[in-house]
């Protein structure tokens, strides 16, 4: 029941969820484009392409399960609060397997891969805790990113519902106010009204509700700007850690 959250299980849930057939369609189409344009009597004139080919990997030559859109890791960004920047960033050693990895992956495509991203919680990047979950990904020719390794302990089973105020501004709200709704619905009529003839659904509780609200929602926002804390949907890809 409270199994912890593997970030690159949560990532291929999304990637499930998400693709349908338009997005299939997409991709084939961009692949064909990419193929098109590294026919010998185009690379001339797509040069800066050609050349760039040998850093990226080619959607049709790797396991595809393990290749996400941008907006696909965007959104297990802002679910978990995770950031998603480029490998230079990161503060701890990257793992000698995933190394192994990009040696293999170079060797058997005959690349030189370059432009790695790395999508961990923003410690990963501000401090040398190496414990974090941290997955690493190198960019292929379609715009997309290829999983390649990853590492570090799982998020608890409730960083989910922890983390969920955080989302964006909507989640906010409706957190504020199911918090409000909560703690209202489990007052006692004893301490909402001096009315002891009031029932359990009255005026009085929905006043109290409103009261409640009113109050989180300023704290809220107090400790929001005072801490300068911004949303996932806004910091998800921002460097400044």
């Amino acid at each position: 029941m409270f199994r912890k959250i593997n970030i690159t299980a949560e990532l291929l849930k999304t990637r499930v969820k998400k693709r349908n057939h338009e997005d299939v369609l997409i991709d084939e189409v961009k692949h064909i484009l990419n193929s098109d344009l590294l026919k010998e009597n185009k690379i001339l004139s797509h040069l800066k392409f050609y050349n760039k080919s040998f850093e990226l990997l080619d959607e049709s030559e790797v396991d595809n399960i393990y290749v996400f859109s941008l907006e696909e890791v965007k959104k297990i960004c802002i679910k978990y609060r995770l950031r998603f920047l480029d490998s230079q960033l990161y503060r701890n050693e990257i793992p000698y397997e995933a190394v192994l990895k990009i040696k293999d992956l170079n060797t058997l495509y005959h690349k030189d891969l370059k432009g790695f991203k790395i999508l961990a919680p923003k410690k990963a990047f501000s401090k040398a805790e190496n414990k974090l979950p941290c997955l690493l990904f190198a960019p292929t020719l379609s715009g997309n990113y290829y999983l390649i390794h990853s590492w570090g302990k799982e998020f608890k089973w409730y960083m989910k519902y922890l983390l969920f105020p955080t989302q964006t501004f909507e989640t906010l709200l409706l957190s504020v106010a199911l918090l409000a709704l909560t703690l209202d619905l489990s007052l006692p009529v004893e301490l909402i009204t001096l009315d002891r003839s009031a029932p359990y659904w009255c005026g009085y509780r929905i006043a109290t509700f409103f009261h409640l609200l009113i109050f989180f929602s300023g704290f809220t926002a107090y400790a929001t700007f005072a801490f300068n804390k911004n949303f996932s949907k806004s910091n998800w890809n921002e460097t400044k850690v």
